[in-house]
């Protein structure tokens, strides 16, 4: 798709989806999912070009033009010699310039939910820089820039949080999933006093269809993850790891031991490892040979960890989309959680007080969550219904927004097509 040499004046709307979307993290495609949804629903006629970091699985698997985030990673020949000579200076004109040509013509820049705004496992250069530079590109081509339902924080390296929160400053729209993820763009120098709290962008992902459950002994889902720290390096992330997997294994070796059955939950590719070593570790507290109380189902997608999810009572996980996708299916959870997001979601839906932390939760304390949970688990499914139902309807207004703001530019650019860089694309957006 080359929209930058189309007419002005078809009233297409044009946009852009921005993310880390295809490398294998379900929660972060659920949330691109989410989006394409809304706007094939609502704007049909709409031409969508995602921009992310794996464009192949993303064209393949939702049907979407799909161009990457960088174009030097693939440089070959003389452009590869001068990019190594000259410290990565070429390719990151190559790469700026790219962004500019694919944003050229676009009407709406959005950024659907994830957690866009922290640096978990990032360095500078990577997901901070590139956001910086697309921004910027949208800026200078005039197109509407919205962040919608977006995590923030933590962004523990300077150089990164310069990046991002700059980024987040040439928004024209931002709304945040949490008020941890507000709070903390606000101390950090952004003006938040019309930016909205709207929930997550999963719980206006549709539900699939799913078998119904007779007869079925009582199943806790259990979401793992290859869980190494912030940023995932050195013996303190092996460390980390090897605690949490441990303390996972004896929670799952006493639900055996005590005749609950468990369904292992998927939330990105890389958490099978998670499994394999819980398990392993998990037979040797057991003595024996578990298998029939465990099974582990296929996690392609949100829709197939919803589908999984509804085929268990209570879920305990660490991933923050599990965890989303739980609520949603209506399920009381237990977070095991990383960052401050989980416990965002967990108290606004009522269940504040089941919340443990990867590297500080003990078992016991676990064990007793667990227990009553189960005891209290009709009063707390209501609850969990109630608010998701909430988080709905603030979703369906936020799209209604983001619609309005398109069907503007769409109108504006019909009425006054652009000529070149303007001195306002470059201004201060107002919200």
């Amino acid at each position: 798709m080359n929209w930058s040499g189309r007419s002005d004046g078809d009233g297409k709307p044009r946009v852009v989806l921005f993310g880390l979307f295809g490398i294998g993290n379900i929660g972060n495609d659920g949330s691109l999912q989410a989006m394409l949804d809304m706007l094939r629903r609502e704007r049909p006629q709409a031409e969508l070009v995602c921009v992310c970091a794996g464009p192949d699985r993303v064209r393949k698997a939702f049907r979407v033009e799909a161009r990457p985030m960088r174009i030097s990673n693939r440089a070959r020949g003389l452009l590869r010699t001068l990019d190594r000579i000259f410290l990565g200076i070429p390719g990151l004109v190559a790469d700026a310039a790219h962004a500019f040509r694919t944003m050229r013509g676009a009407d709406m820049m959005i950024v659907p939910g994830t957690g866009i705004l922290d640096d978990l496992g990032e360095e500078s250069y990577q997901m901070p820089l590139r956001l910086f530079m697309w921004c910027l590109a949208a800026r200078l081509a005039g197109v509407h820039i919205a962040f919608a339902s977006v995590g923030a924080g933590p962004i523990r390296n300077r150089l990164s949080r310069f990046l991002m929160l700059s980024a987040a400053k040439r928004a024209h729209y931002r709304s945040y999933r949490d008020g941890f993820s507000r709070e903390y763009v606000s101390v950090h120098g952004i003006d938040t006093r019309n930016d909205p709290i709207c929930p997550d962008v999963v719980f206006g992902l549709t539900v699939p269809e799913v078998p119904k459950r007779e007869g079925s002994p009582f199943t806790l889902g259990l979401g793992v993850m290859d869980c190494r720290g912030w940023y995932g390096r050195g013996q303190e992330a092996d460390a980390i790891y090897q605690t949490y997997i441990s303390k996972v294994a004896f929670f799952s070796a006493w639900l055996v031991r005590n005749g609950f059955h468990i369904r292992i939950l998927i939330g990105q590719e890389s958490d099978r490892r998670a499994a394999v070593d819980m398990l392993r570790i998990m037979r040797a507290y057991t003595g024996r040979n578990a298998a029939e109380c465990i099974q582990v189902g296929p996690c392609g997608s949100l829709h197939d960890l919803m589908r999984e999810i509804s085929r268990t009572d209570i879920v305990v996980a660490t991933r923050y989309h599990s965890i989303v996708c739980a609520l949603k299916m209506g399920r009381p959870s237990i977070s095991i959680e990383y960052a401050p997001k989980n416990t965002e979601v967990m108290l606004g839906t009522g269940l504040g007080d089941y919340c443990e932390t990867v590297e500080m939760f003990a078992t016991d304390a676990l064990i007793e969550k667990f227990q009553r949970l189960r005891r209290d688990y009709h009063y707390f499914q209501a609850r969990i219904r109630t608010s998701v139902a909430l988080f709905q309807e603030a979703l369906a207004e936020q799209d209604a927004r983001l619609l309005s703001i398109l069907s503007e530019r769409v109108a504006r650019r019909r009425s006054h097509p652009p000529i070149g860089v303007s001195a306002e694309s470059m201004g201060d957006p107002t919200h």
